[in-house]
């Protein structure tokens, strides 16, 4: 069984040079997702609907939540991203090797203070383009 332990997140201003940004807790990578157009005929006989896939594909967002660490440089990149006007690299590395490569910027930066745990920061990525991804071993 895969489990996220151990999963990498970084962030690349040419798409070649990473930094790892500390303090990974989660990861929700999101969901692709492509348009639809209805064909179901108005004599059909089956009573089920018909569709043929329309449009261009949505690559999503990324959502990732840190332990909020004000003097890593990874973090401080990521709200520096935050304040940019156009798309950076970024790059999710699993335990097992494969590397998912994405651009885009970032839609969302929260923070969360709960008075019994750890600070938090979510950010929140919207992907442009199509992710490129190299299995790993």
């Amino acid at each position: 069984m895969a489990q996220g332990y151990k999963t990498q997140f970084h962030r690349s201003d040419d798409g070649t040079t990473y930094t790892q940004v500390a303090g990974l807790l989660d990861i929700d990578p999101g969901e692709e997702s492509r348009g639809s157009d209805d064909v179901t005929p108005i004599d059909g006989t089956s009573g089920y609907m018909d569709f043929d896939p329309v449009g261009l594909r949505d690559a999503g967002e990324v959502s990732c939540t840190f332990i909020w660490n004000p003097g890593d440089t990874g973090q401080q990149a990521l709200r520096a991203d935050f304040d940019l006007d156009n798309n950076i690299y970024y790059k999710v590395v699993y335990p097992e090797g494969t590397e998912v490569v994405f651009v885009g910027h970032i839609t969302g930066w929260g923070q969360a203070s709960p008075k019994d745990s750890k600070i938090t920061r979510t950010v929140k990525f919207k992907l442009s383009g199509k992710p490129s991804v190299t299995p790993g071993g």
